[in-house]
């Protein structure tokens, strides 16, 4: 079919003005039995009418070519057997209706109206049309201009994930927020699931801030929308601010500032939509200067906003711990209701700063509200899709509120003048207050939810890895062993299995300090010069551990360095039997060689009865970087977490191996560097301290609360 299709291009493309709807052939019947209606010039009104037939046209010709949609506009010509996408939809129009006598495909895809987006700026690529031939192989209907009211899905490359500049630009759209939450987009590889109709929509999901678009509740919550959008529009009382600005509201200037609340005069204001308080013909003064059409970088700006709105969820997310300005909503992220301006709150320190801090707080006044916040804190994390971490993130922030608050709460007002918890917690704060309980526990203690937990209690095993498991059948870790579902464990899956129980019990403190007390003369009688040290929780000072993690390097003062240290090192425990199983063998950095590597696995005390087995980690790093090796892996995350975070505040960026300044990240890909910068400080964690204006805190003060 593409030879075919290829052959007629260079003919179509010299007709410039097209109809704008396309006469197709007689009918011809589906693999499913359903009858594809070709026989007349095929319309689609923008909501389709009453008694329509089931069966839709392999392409729709929609009534919203591109001229239409865009009046006066003229689009540069193209080379000549080069088409629009949109062109070669209708390209594609008349070729299905022509027989080709191969053997149909299975055409599960039937019912379902793509818009399919491959990123092409202009003319429309090989890839693309083979992407667009097979939707219609598999009995999709192709919808060359986007009509929400006519699209159920929206397919595009995987080159575009996490990338929604080019999918914005071809609907004609500024946010993906515009984007109906009843239309889902999604990857180009749920085309070819087997059943793209039963599976869960979130595993395709193109872009993290609609991870739950398409869904029943996103459905369901779209249509409470338009109802409420409705109501409020007959009672004439809606003030529509998204028609003339994206910005937030900026609180006039002048007298009618002074007329406002007090301290707020520079802060961004947010009112519901509903509002009577602004006047409908406002014009807010524009944050920046009109853009220059000569600007050479104009091109760019549309998709750095767009990919600044995808990432600020994530970046929000990662900031919950206090040292940057976080949003007031309550579960939902893009809720579009706002609680008016903020109280003004104190900005909170960095908590690396705070040395106080290691040493928690007292008794809390609200611990029974608190633990049963926990428990619905965990379950949420326990899901996938950005929706719950939004959830975690909320609940995180609402406990910390009430660790602090000094007194028992007694009353919803009590509960909703705490800064951090919004309307929502705040009910079940009294509900738990008036029955010791939270009704919504239950609801949130699926089964999903509980043997993924349990699941991803085996080494390699993360939540999506868990849900695909449970979805193909499996509830026990017996039915893991069992292979059902046809699920195959890895090698490191199948040890992690094997001893669930010993991998996932913390280890009393003196049996990692025996392990280490065996480990440690063997390390040094391969070189006595050798630095080795616990790090962890253990060089914290805590009572148990989780793991035992040791840390390798080796001063160079001589010329000699550490390297070849680590595989002698792990064949001499291997041959006393404290190295048990490998579950990952030395990771190898490309610059620095097995001076900087990490080997993880299996420890046991050799010489005791019924010894059980303990996760280890050996991570050997140049001496350059011990300090800030240390630092890294003596932790805890959330003191580690906020020295990064100052760092990135202060311009400095902070890893494993040091301090740097001017480092570089590419714009489009933040982990590539461009400029890897220039070191400051790695080689004592006082250094580091020093420079980051942080005071020095030994390593059992470096524990914070985790909420």
């Amino acid at each position: 079919m593409l030879e075919e299709v290829n052959e007629r291009i260079a003919q179509h493309s010299a007709n410039k003005r097209r109809n704008k709807v396309m006469k197709l052939a007689k009918s011809r019947k589906a693999s499913s039995g359903s009858a594809i209606e070709t026989s007349s010039v095929t319309h689609v009104p923008s909501s389709p009418p009453t008694g329509a037939p089931a069966s839709t046209p392999a392409v729709v010709r929609s009534y919203s070519t591109w001229e239409l949609a865009n009046p006066g506009k003229t689009r540069k010509k193209l080379n000549p057997g080069q088409l629009y996408p949109d062109e070669y939809v209708d390209m594609l129009c008349a070729e299905a209706s022509k027989p080709t006598g191969r053997k149909k495909t299975k055409e599960k895809l039937v019912g379902a109206k793509i818009y399919y987006c491959g990123g092409d700026w202009d003319a429309v690529t090989k890839v693309s049309k083979a992407k667009m031939q097979r939707i219609i192989e598999l009995g999709g209907t192709l919808v060359p201009i986007f009509d929400p009211d006519v699209v159920t899905h929206i397919v595009v490359d995987p080159n575009l994930k996490s990338k929604p500049a080019s999918l914005l630009k071809a609907l004609g759209m500024k946010s993906l927020d515009n984007i109906p939450d009843h239309i889902p987009t999604l990857l180009f590889s749920w085309v070819n699931d087997p059943k793209p109709f039963e599976v869960q929509l979130w595993r395709y999901a193109s872009f993290a801030s609609r991870f739950d678009a398409g869904s029943k509740e996103a459905v369901e919550k779209a249509k409470q929308k338009k109802a409420q959008a409705e109501a409020e529009a007959e009672s004439g009382e809606v003030s529509r601010i998204e028609d003339f600005t994206n910005d937030d509201i900026q609180p006039p200037t002048g007298g009618q500032a002074a007329a406002g609340s007090k301290g707020e005069s520079s802060r961004s204001i947010k009112l519901k939509a509903s509002t009577s308080r602004i006047p409908l013909n406002f014009q807010p003064e524009p944050k920046y200067k009109a853009e220059d059409p000569n600007d050479p970088l104009a091109e760019f700006y549309e998709q750095a906003r767009a990919e600044q709105h995808e990432e600020i969820g994530a970046s929000v997310f990662l900031c919950r711990y206090g040292e940057a300005e976080e949003t007031d909503d309550e579960t939902d992220a893009s809720s579009s209701e706002d609680e008016g301006p903020p109280a003004k709150k104190q900005k909170a320190g960095w908590t690396c700063d705070n040395k106080e801090a290691s040493k928690g707080r007292g008794a809390c006044a609200n611990q029974t509200i608190v633990d049963k916040l926990q428990e619905l804190l965990e379950l949420h994390r326990a899901k996938p899709g950005d929706e719950e971490r939004w959830r975690v993130y909320s609940y995180t922030k609402a406990i910390r509120a009430l660790r602090s608050y000094p007194k028992r709460i007694k009353s919803l007002k009590d509960a909703k003048a705490i800064d951090g918890v919004g309307e929502k917690t705040a009910l079940k704060i009294m509900e738990i207050i008036k029955t010791g309980d939270l009704q919504r526990l239950k609801y949130e203690r699926t089964d999903m939810v509980e043997v993924s937990k349990l699941f991803q209690g085996i080494y390699g095993v993360g939540q999506s890895t868990a849900v695909k498991w449970y979805q193909n059948g499996c509830r026990t870790l017996d039915d893991l062993r069992k292979g059902k579902g046809g699920v195959r464990l890895s090698k490191a899956q199948k040890i992690g299995l094997q001893y669930y129980d010993d991998i996932n019990d913390r280890m009393p403190r003196e049996e990692a300090s025996a392990i280490f007390a065996l480990i440690k003369p063997i390390a040094l009688s391969i070189d006595p010069a050798l630095y080795i040290e616990i790090m962890g929780s253990y060089r914290r000072g805590k009572a148990d551990c989780g793991d035992i993690d040791i840390l390798i390097t080796r001063p160079i003062h001589d010329g000699k360095t550490h390297e070849g240290v680590l595989s002698r090192l792990l064949a001499r425990l291997r041959a006393e039997n404290i190295l048990t199983e490998d579950l990952a063998l030395p990771e190898h950095d490309p610059e620095e060689g097995d001076l900087e590597a990490i080997y993880r696995g299996l420890c046991c005390l050799p010489e005791k009865e019924g010894a059980r087995r303990r996760r280890i980690d050996f991570l050997t790093v140049p001496w350059k970087s011990k300090g800030a090796a240390l630092l890294y892996y003596t932790g805890d995350d959330i003191f580690n977490r906020s020295m990064r975070l100052k760092a990135n505040k202060m311009g400095y960026s902070l890893n494993q191996r040091g301090l740097y300044q001017g480092v570089v990240r590419d714009v489009r890909n933040r982990t590539i560097k461009t400029n890897k910068g220039t070191l400051l400080a790695s080689e004592t964690e006082e250094d580091i301290f020093r420079i980051l204006q942080v005071p020095w805190q030994e390593p059992h003060e470096r524990i914070r609360p985790s909420s």
